[in-house]
């Protein structure tokens, strides 16, 4: 997620997924201050009470976690208590060089939105902590839908589906395992897509072949983008099945593309499918319309050699930082299968999921989409050093620990990432990000 200075200083809205966010990074220091003959504060090595308790009585001290909690004039100090320092339009309350700001922040006119002092101000001194609100972009997921496009992807082999399932868009066939995957995937109310089709770069390759009647593999492919939905459901037809399984050459292909994308975040295959793989060379194991080497005593062999390929292939694409994740939408009594598919998910660093209804389906494609989903935050300058356990992370107004399993950790001076419990929260629903760092702490680009 990479961060860019913006003037304001409310608490983010943390909306999982959205095309931008918001991330407040408060770094809250003194502006330099002086105390005349009256006793007024003229500036800030003495505390900010006296102006603040006799400009604002009853507001100073109230707690914070950031400067939208606090009334007009006042910011959220550096101990998360209302504060101001100085009166906006009065003269004397800063040092010289320095402005009084709407917030009660004495700071210099040239400082702008950005840079962050040694935090030592007082007497003389020019530095100025003030709050800057970093706004960013989510790492985007991108994601290649691979179904199967083989013929037993119709209603066959033990798949069932319950009495009170709703067919959508395809008048025939609704129940046909390809047709419920296209609800699961397209329904325009309830399906995975639709909602995060701005959320996460999706592409779709259905795969098949026919027994050396056409190209291996076939694929009818809709190229990775945002916004794809419309384009993914026009090629993803009603009932539209072809013959054999080559999933290996599919899979690679995918990869290939993914490989080819120079976006950050994470890359994912979700393959889907019914059957044991089979190849090019040999789209069955038996019949006489398949090559001898693969067919009678050589079966076994060819179909081991077949499964074997899709596992090293998940192997290679785990290598180039693209993870696999695989679907099961046969039956729950296909035992071989469902251990190959295991095999194909540990290889590619992924999991394979049951998809024997269209219930498991749905929960298999949203879990797989929600978990693509970063807690890497990309900051807008860096963290100085030896401040990292300095930050105040809330979610929610919730401080995170630092180090934690279910807290924050720092990855580099640009970068922390939220963990465990923290980290799964952000992925669904609305929430509230804030981050702060002390005077000091934070050196902004």
């Amino acid at each position: 997620m990479t961060a860019h200075a913006a003037p304001s200083s409310r608490p983010l809205r943390w909306f999982v997924l959205s095309s931008s966010l918001a991330l407040c990074v408060a770094m809250a220091c003194g502006g330099g201050a002086k105390v005349d003959g009256s006793g007024d504060c003229t500036g800030s090595d003495c505390t900010s009470k006296n102006v603040c308790e006799k400009t604002y009585p009853g507001k100073c001290g109230t707690p914070c976690t950031s400067t939208a909690d606090c009334d007009a004039g006042l910011h959220c100090g550096s101990d998360d208590k209302c504060t101001a320092a100085c009166v906006q339009g009065q003269q004397g309350q800063c040092d010289e060089g320095l402005e009084c700001t709407s917030d009660g922040r004495c700071r210099s006119p040239l400082l702008g939105f950005g840079g962050a002092g040694d935090g030592s101000g007082g007497e003389g001194g020019g530095d100025s902590c003030i709050d800057v609100n970093v706004s960013f972009d989510p790492q985007i997921p991108t994601v290649i839908l691979l179904v199967d496009q083989s013929s037993s992807m119709n209603a066959g082999g033990g798949w069932s589906v319950p009495a009170d399932y709703e067919p959508w868009g395809c008048e025939t066939n609704g129940t046909w395992r390809w047709n419920v995957v296209r609800n699961v995937l397209f329904n325009p109310t309830s399906g995975v897509v639709k909602p995060l089709e701005d959320k996460v770069r999706f592409g779709l390759t259905l795969y098949s072949s026919d027994d050396f009647e056409i190209a291996c593999p076939a694929l009818d492919k809709v190229p990775v983008a945002l916004n794809n939905y419309d384009a993914m459901l026009e090629r993803f037809e009603c009932s539209e099945l072809i013959e054999d399984t080559p999933t290996q050459a599919s899979l690679e292909d995918a990869v290939a593309d993914l490989e080819a994308i120079d976006e950050p975040g994470p890359k994912i295959v979700i393959l889907a499918t019914d059957g044991e793989p089979d190849t090019c060379e040999c789209p069955d194991f038996s019949g006489t319309h398949v090559p001898a080497e693969c067919r009678g005593m050589n079966a076994a062999a060819k179909q081991q050699e077949a499964m074997d390929g899709v596992v090293a292939s998940a192997g290679v694409a785990r290598d180039k930082n693209i993870t696999v994740h695989v679907i099961n939408v046969s039956s729950p009594s296909n035992a071989s299968l469902q251990a190959h598919l295991e095999d194909v998910a540990e290889a590619g660093g992924g999991t394979v999921y049951p998809g024997f209804s269209p219930d498991e389906l749905q929960a298999a494609f949203q879990e797989i989409i929600d978990g693509a989903r970063s807690c890497v935050l990309e900051l807008d300058g860096e963290i100085a050093s030896g401040k990292s356990s300095s930050g105040d992370i809330r979610l929610n107004g919730e401080k995170l620990a630092y180090d934690d399993p279910n807290g924050w950790r720092v990855n580099s001076p640009t970068q922390i990432e939220l963990l465990g419990e923290a980290c799964e929260a952000i992925k669904t629903g609305n929430h509230e990000l804030t981050i702060k760092f002390p005077c000091g702490s934070f050196i902004v680009r």
